[in-house]
């Protein structure tokens, strides 16, 4: 959690809710920023064990399995609620060690389309070996469990779809929007694989004839690189760099319309935000990306290095006010109706008392 990204404010959102209904929670992370999250302010306790990491290494993944343990057995949960592929392995080992019973949330499979041959082949194996000490796994998009039911990860009772949610918001009376002299595109993510705000800048390089802005928002170590990109193109007062921003939500509703580019997605909270705001969505058809895009109704969507067509929507959606109106007002639609957070969190907390209740009845 030293950074922003999807599955980090899934955490956080959900560690609030369940301390606000008296749950007591702990958050056990890899390296941890606390400038970037309310954990502090809502008094939740956060571990951070700087050993757990993405990528396999052997010494720091069991070096993070004991110091885990360690925590866990001081704190002794009723349950675990493991997120991320590598946490999600180490946590589940360390549930079954300690009896706990642990619930797993996909956020995206590491062996989903798009992702390198051999990572695939290592975490689905990793997802087989270790689904057995799980007792329900929670994916946020009906894609990544069909995927999962379609590799044999785990039995379809195991597995459940519940759709990220996020809390509504009250809109300003008169956002900032109306007052824009050029339409202004923006993309929220991480300047990291398998985010492609690469793509983006070039095909808005080949359509500097026409008016836009852009606001990039994120940090990562692909960044320098494209800001050189920017500067050899001429763009700088056309493409903005805000680097991390805690509050997105005046951005985009100041927006026109929003893009995500990516070579794989689960269920992308970016784009329920930009679709809480109102806005006409770009994004590539990944993960379950069209479970909340619906081309020619509230976006398009596009195959991913299709430059082409991106410069096609791009364009459409840059001349046509009244498109971007028809999109935005279909995104908030769908977002009220399904993508709110009350029912994702009550669905998710319903999962983790049947996993106690269940564990209980096994202890008896």
């Amino acid at each position: 959690m030293d950074k922003i990204g999807g599955a980090q404010k899934h955490v956080e959102a959900l560690a609030i809710k369940l301390k606000q209904d008296a749950h007591e929670v702990t958050i056990v992370t890899g390296l941890y920023d606390p400038s970037l999250w309310r954990l502090q302010a809502e008094k939740i306790d956060v571990i951070s064990i700087p050993a757990m990491q993405r990528a396999i290494h052997l010494k720091k993944d069991l070096q993070s399995l004991w110091q885990l343990r360690a925590a866990l057995k001081k704190i002794k949960p009723d349950i675990i609620a493991a997120h991320s592929s590598k946490a999600g392995a180490i946590g589940r080992v360390v549930g079954s060690l300690l009896g706990i019973p642990t619930v797993f949330t996909a956020h995206s499979w590491s062996f989903t389309e798009g992702v390198p041959h051999k990572k695939k082949i290592l975490y689905s194996r990793m997802e087989k070996s270790v689904q057995t000490l799980t007792a329900k796994i929670i994916t946020v998009s009906e894609y990544d469990r069909k995927l999962a039911l379609t590799k044999r990860i785990a039995p379809a009772h195991k597995m459940l779809t519940i759709h990220n949610g996020i809390d509504q918001i009250d809109k300003r009376v008169a956002p900032n929007r109306e007052k824009e002299e050029h339409p202004l595109i923006v993309m929220v993510a991480r300047f990291e694989v398998p985010k492609r705000q690469d793509l983006l800048l070039e095909a808005l390089a080949e359509l500097s004839d026409i008016p836009w802005r852009l606001q990039l928002i994120g940090d990562g170590s692909l960044r320098p690189n494209l800001e050189t990109f920017v500067a050899n193109k001429g763009l700088t007062d056309r493409v903005s760099f805000l680097g991390n921003q805690l509050e997105v939500t005046s951005l985009l509703e100041d927006s026109h319309i929003f893009v995500l580019l990516s070579d794989w997605e689960g269920l992308p909270i970016s784009i329920i935000e930009a679709m809480r705001a109102g806005l006409p969505i770009i994004a590539t058809n990944v993960g379950g990306v069209n479970e909340l895009v619906s081309d020619h109704e509230n976006g398009f969507l596009m195959n991913r290095d299709d430059i082409d067509l991106l410069k096609k929507r791009l364009k459409q959606l840059l001349m046509d006010e009244n498109l971007r109106q028809k999109m935005g007002d279909a995104s908030e639609r769908c977002f009220l109706r399904n993508f709110t957070f009350l029912p994702m969190y009550q669905k998710t907390l319903f999962v983790y008392e049947q996993a106690v209740s269940k564990s209980a009845k096994k202890g008896d």
